[in-house]
């Protein structure tokens, strides 16, 4: 995938990336090192358990170039608060692939492992991508939630019709490319802004004051 260098940049240099159970996840880390290296943005990522099985945090973490946050790797000795200090670092965090189980969890504000924690606690802007099978996405509690997060002003990208990863066939469900995906995203935080220029200012503000105060 080639950088089209004719779109605008991305407003944000600093994503986290949540990695949810869709056996969409598989395609992450090609999409991490096209994020890193085309943009030359910093990614960090928080995966699900699920997700941890069908891709591995090492592979993750390789192209990523940080440690990978997961359920059962904190440091109770550390004095760090991961969905806080992942969150206030945060740029924009993109939920890449969201399963269905997922987008359910976000639309009623669950909060029960870290990846949904930093959903909630996220002062940046958050986008979910999904990534399942036709039948799934067509369904009308999908689309509830979905609205939901809408509603709420979560950006949600529409998938695309191409070929499901788990069996091949021509589906409406896959995810978008990241070129597109992040086309998309552009658009999304740049109308944010425009409708609300005074409370993104302050929103960048409160973030580069909170990294200020993660870096000393």
């Amino acid at each position: 995938m080639a950088a089209d260098l004719t779109s605008p940049q991305l407003p944000a240099r600093r994503i986290l990336i949540g990695v949810a159970g869709s056996i969409a996840s598989v395609t992450v880390p090609q999409s991490i090192l096209w994020l890193r290296h085309e943009l030359g943005v910093e990614v960090r990522v928080v995966m699900t358990r699920q997700a941890a099985t069908m891709v591995t945090p090492r592979a993750i973490a390789v192209a990523s170039g940080a440690p990978v946050a997961l359920d059962d790797t904190t440091d109770h000795n550390d004095p760090a608060v991961p969905h806080m200090h992942l969150t206030r670092w945060a740029d924009l965090m993109l939920v890449l692939p969201a399963s269905a189980n997922l987008l359910a969890k976000a639309a009623h504000g669950i909060a029960d492992d870290l990846l949904t924690t930093c959903i909630v606690a996220a002062p940046c802007p958050v986008v979910f991508v999904p990534g399942m099978n036709e039948v799934m996405w067509r369904k009308p509690a999908i689309q509830r939630n979905v609205a939901t997060l809408e509603a709420d002003g979560y950006g949600v990208v529409a998938p695309v019709e191409g070929l499901a990863v788990a069996d091949g066939r021509p589906t409406v469900g896959a995810m978008p490319e990241i070129d597109a995906i992040v086309e998309w995203v552009t658009r999304f935080l740049n109308e944010r802004r425009d409708a609300d220029p005074l409370a993104e200012a302050d929103a960048l503000a409160d973030r580069e004051s909170a990294i200020q105060e993660i870096t000393r």
